[in-house]
């Protein structure tokens, strides 16, 4: 047994979060997720409850909202972010203290890209990842992110490879989604990816919204950091 300086332990390079129904996210939250986004499409979500499920977490909504009163309501129920799609009611977005995450079209044009630069979005949620990814699929990822000048986050499967994970990651994505039981596989795949060695490795980052938990954490700047990359 010697005696030399412990090495610390390597910070995870990707946000591992939760995206599904809100009967599971104090699984996730147990799991260990850094953020949920709760799937409220089928109008079946309560805000208050989700809070309350999520603890201190980031919590994100796919939900409804109709205008700018609807969306602060869900703020002052606890949501700190709030997904939108194209087909939104663009009043949905006024709320300035709600954070937003736009959900993307399958193939979004180049002029619809670029037109995000005014709006004031956290990152871009993308759906039907291939897997694995092509050259081709991660040029479009790369293309994506760089026009629209943000992050990206993605639902992915619990077993993805770290091969897969990395791929993403150089692409421009900087959070991955599965469901609860699948957490704390992907956290631990994430965990094992190299470090960014390069600068064509290094994108825009995401730090999602805290809101509520933020209020009652500010002290807490370990904690913080540990969803922020």
């Amino acid at each position: 047994m010697g005696f030399g300086a412990v090495r610390a332990e390597p910070r995870a390079t990707m946000l591992v979060g939760y995206f599904g129904p809100q009967a599971d996210v104090s699984r996730a939250r147990e799991a260990g997720a850094d953020f949920v986004l709760v799937d409220g499409r089928d109008g079946n979500a309560d805000v208050a409850t989700a809070r309350d499920a999520a603890g201190d977490l980031p919590l994100g909504g796919w939900v409804t909202a109709q205008d700018s009163a609807a969306a602060r309501a869900l703020r002052e129920g606890g949501l700190d972010f709030l997904v939108v799609a194209e087909d939104s009611p663009a009043a949905s977005l006024l709320d300035d203290d709600l954070g937003y995450v736009l959900a993307l079209p399958s193939q979004p044009e180049e002029t619809f890209l670029r037109s995000l630069e005014p709006l004031s979005l956290e990152a871009l949620l993308l759906h039907n990842i291939p897997s694995p990814l092509t050259v081709a699929g991660e040029l479009e990822l790369s293309r994506t992110g760089g026009l629209a000048r943000r992050p990206m986050i993605c639902e992915t499967a619990a077993g993805a490879s770290a091969d897969d994970l990395q791929c993403l990651r150089a692409a421009g994505v900087v959070g991955v989604m599965t469901e609860a039981g699948g957490i704390a596989k992907l956290k631990e795949t994430v965990k094992s990816l190299p470090q960014r060695k390069n600068r064509r490795d290094e994108r825009a980052v995401v730090s999602l919204p805290r809101g509520q938990a933020a209020a009652s954490n500010d002290e807490d700047d370990d904690d913080d950091d540990d969803r922020r990359l």
